[in-house]
């Protein structure tokens, strides 16, 4: 092993070895805040996951809030399953009810709960709502829209920052929404993860191409993050 500072050091403790052994080699977290007008594509990306036969090792675990009108209403977890009917059949860990997924807590809760229940080696962080950015007008500056609970998640005051603060070791935080790929917003998410993926203009309501993304998890980290950002922009 080498380290910051590219001195060659000694092996890891075998305590902690074998920990790794025992985790899955990624932890995918998946944070769909559709309680808004983006609803039906949010079904529609998550049955897109659905068909992937996920890389040995590799696990998804999603928070969904849909509007009440959905069959799929309010707030649930589920753990990604493989299908290829039109039919989310993933297994559902958690009907959480009304839920706000405009409100920084919200957000800061599933990731807790994501890295705690289901250690890994890696981490990927997904955000995948409605988001804007500081070009765009003076007062928004907001990513995670919830229309039943007419809340946004401020980015611009910081609402975003502390629902990532005190959580470390994220390999990639995606950012499935709107104008997120801008200094400012790298500036309130430093520390969460070690690269960042997003795009400084529009996002495709159809968010970005995870039936094509999640196959890619069986490979060095940095051959993930070459081909996502050319997955996406193609």
């Amino acid at each position: 092993l080498t380290d910051v500072t590219g001195v060659q050091t000694c092996a890891l403790p075998i305590s902690l070895f074998c920990a790794c052994l025992l985790a899955d080699s990624w932890n995918i977290l998946v944070y769909m805040a559709a309680d808004n007008n983006l609803a039906q594509n949010a079904v529609q990306d998550f049955n897109s996951m659905e068909s992937v036969e996920l890389p040995p090792g590799v696990r998804v675990y999603l928070q969904t809030d849909l509007p009440a009108e959905n069959a799929l209403s309010g707030g649930r977890r589920w753990r990604l399953g493989h299908d290829q009917t039109e039919q989310i059949v993933s297994t559902q860990l958690a009907n959480l009810g009304a839920i706000n997924s405009g409100d920084y807590n919200t957000l800061r809760s599933f990731i807790a709960w994501g890295k705690n229940q289901y250690p890994a080696e890696r981490q990927m962080l997904v955000i995948w709502s409605h988001g804007d950015s500081w070009y765009k007008d003076l007062k928004t500056k907001y990513i995670c829209t919830d229309d039943s609970a007419q809340e946004v998640m401020s980015v611009s005051s910081g609402h975003l920052k502390a629902a990532l603060a005190g959580h470390t070791g994220f390999d990639i935080l995606l950012m499935d929404a709107c104008s997120m790929q801008t200094i400012e917003v790298l500036t309130e998410t430093l520390g969460f993860a070690d690269y960042v993926i997003g795009s400084q203009d529009l996002v495709p309501v159809k968010g970005f191409p995870y039936d094509e993304i999640l196959p890619l998890f069986d490979q060095p980290l940095h051959l993930i993050l070459e081909q996502i950002p050319e997955l996406y922009t193609n």
